[in-house]
């Protein structure tokens, strides 16, 4: 084989594979995969009345994993690290029910009432079915 060739052979290659990923990327995952809602848009009827910066609580039904060995894929896990990008630089304190402000995400909003009850806390707004700030 001449140089000439093994060039266009690679070449061939490397257009096949752009081809490939620009199918998956534009055509497959889209099909295939759901779209899911802008994390900052599920927040932001919350943002005002959330202080700027500091530490809240955060209370889960769905619980993140925490400990080693606990699965660190799990949706508890995604759900808390969801608010925690959309709400930083606000610290949320996972578990912690003993802060002013507690943000709660449930499965529900029976579950929220059912989670606010257990900590001993109130829903003082909520933001759809399964997101609200508690307090005291």
């Amino acid at each position: 084989m001449r140089r000439r060739d093994i060039e266009r052979a690679v070449v061939a290659l490397a257009v096949v594979g752009m081809v490939r990923i620009a199918w998956f990327h534009f055509v497959a995952e889209p099909l295939h995969e759901p779209r899911r809602p802008h994390i900052d848009a599920r927040f932001a009827p919350l943002r005002s009345l959330l202080p700027p910066q500091g530490r809240i609580g955060y209370l889960s039904d769905q619980p993140p994993s925490s400990r080693p060995g606990d699965d660190p894929t799990g949706p508890g896990t995604r759900l808390y690290e969801e608010a925690q990008y959309a709400l930083a630089p606000l610290v949320l304190v996972a578990g912690d029910d003993r802060e002013e402000v507690v943000l709660a995400q449930a499965r529900g909003a029976g579950d929220l009432a059912r989670l606010a009850r257990e900590h001993g806390l109130r829903i003082a707004v909520t933001a759809g079915p399964n997101l609200a700030i508690l307090r005291r």
